[in-house]
């Protein structure tokens, strides 16, 4: 079926990059302002100086790879800052449920965890449609693997989750007729109970997208734009950590909880409030 509007068209999803370029000084300010949304820095200072100090401690991973079943902190996916952020979160929330849509190397974190420190007491459903060979074979804190889109699922899925428990989402960060983020946002997360903490990838509030994806990659992605409405003016949800905050407002914490290193992500922490 022939496209009716080019990439970049004004009726297109697809960013046009000479507009961006132009653009790119209001788009990417050196100080970024995001109106309407409590970032809750109280939430930022509690875990970096509270959590981060208690957990990160046992955080032992290896660089590179050792197995294929293992996690390794220099994967191209979730690595930096994101890992750190969800290891501190499950042995802090220790929740009794995780539901995982999008899994990889995340899944891998979040079960070595469960084995190791959770005692298995969290029930750990990963949902990929195009499940890793390693999650296929199975992996010990894994008990359930749905190779579903999360489109097909039912919301019975996601209604189990209670408060405490958790929504891991690793999208495809792009809504569009149909979509799973569509789905996730306008469907899923409004059934969730009350108290339920929901993870956010690839979420870089209070900036953009990082400019060399729009401009260098040409990613149009727009997860992020539906997130931003949601949070704008609303005590339906609660900021509980956001890593690219995190590194912009809050770096001296951010170093010293790293031990004097310095590094961002992209993982964004929230709790439904009602």
């Amino acid at each position: 079926m022939p496209n009716p509007f080019p990439d970049g068209h004004f009726y297109s999803p697809i960013v046009n990059i000479e507009d961006i370029k132009q653009a790119q000084a209001k788009i990417w300010p050196s100080s970024p302002q995001v109106l309407g949304i409590n970032f809750n820095d109280a939430s930022h200072q509690h875990f970096l100086t509270q959590e981060f100090p208690q957990y990160l401690k046992d955080y032992d991973y290896p660089l590179e790879k050792t197995a294929d079943n293992r996690f390794f902190h220099n994967n191209p996916n979730f690595s930096w800052l994101d890992a750190k952020t969800l290891f501190v979160m499950l042995r802090a929330l220790k929740p009794r449920r995780l539901i995982e849509i999008g899994s990889g190397y995340s899944s891998l974190l979040t079960a070595d965890v469960n084995q190791r420190f959770l005692h298995r007491h969290l029930e750990f459903t990963c949902i990929e449609p195009y499940p890793a060979d390693f999650l296929v074979a199975g992996v010990p804190g894994i008990q359930q693997l749905l190779p579903n889109k999360v489109e097909e699922l039912p919301f019975s899925t996601f209604t189990q989750l209670q408060a405490g428990d958790i929504l891991f989402i690793d999208s495809s960060h792009v809504a569009k007729t149909g979509s799973d983020v569509n789905t996730i946002y306008f469907d899923i997360i409004p059934r969730l109970a009350a108290g339920v903490i929901i993870h956010i990838h690839d979420i870089f509030l209070p900036t953009d997208y990082p400019k060399e994806w729009v401009i260098d990659e040409g990613r149009s992605w727009n997860e992020q734009y539906v997130l931003r409405a949601l949070l704008m003016f609303t005590n339906a949800f609660e900021v509980i950590f956001g890593c690219h905050y995190a590194l912009l407002q809050h770096a001296d914490l951010l170093k010293t909880a790293l031990n004097g290193e310095l590094y961002g992500g992209g993982s964004f922490w929230i709790k439904k409030i009602k």
